[in-house]
């Protein structure tokens, strides 16, 4: 299949049942103002309560991708000379801060393109522990959706216009 670069995926979980939670997550997509796409969709099939065998693999999947995308820009602030916090007190305006910037959206629980996963509970990239505790006491209460995120193709927009 080819991989269409108009689509970004991302897990949300998410407080409710699955229509619940689908409504909060549309409803947190079109007022978020850090991240637009021309149409947000909810995968029903891509979607799981956390009763299923497959939530808790998701979860810690994208948890990784998201540590590795921000692992990515630490090394890369880290290739530019920036190797400790003393460092990023003489940091230039442009592209170093623009990477340093990136990174912090992901510890601030800012969502993103690349957010792979996110908890709207948490307002979070990651998981806490006692939010893990909180969900395995209720596991019927909680979903993790599987959203796409899409833009317009230039061609798609060209008829538009």
């Amino acid at each position: 299949m080819e991989k269409n670069e108009n689509i970004k995926i991302h897990r949300i979980l998410c407080h409710g049942d699955f229509d619940s939670a689908r409504r909060h997550t549309l409803r947190f997509f079109a007022d978020t103002m850090l991240l637009y796409y021309d149409k947000v969709a909810v995968s029903e099939e891509g979607s799981y309560s956390a009763v299923s065998p497959e939530f808790w693999a998701l979860i810690e999947e994208g948890i990784n991708k998201n540590r590795a995308l921000l692992m990515g820009y630490l090394n890369e602030l880290r290739e530019m000379g920036y190797n400790n916090t003393e460092a990023l007190g003489s940091l230039t305006s442009g592209y170093p801060s623009k990477v340093l910037h990136l990174a912090v959206h992901i510890l601030d629980g800012f969502i993103g393109l690349d957010s792979a996963f996110y908890s709207l509970p948490e307002d979070s990239h990651w998981l806490s522990d006692n939010m893990r505790q909180t969900i395995k006491a209720s596991p019927g209460e909680y979903y993790l959706l599987e959203v796409s995120g899409s833009f317009l193709s230039q061609q798609e927009a060209a008829l538009i216009m």
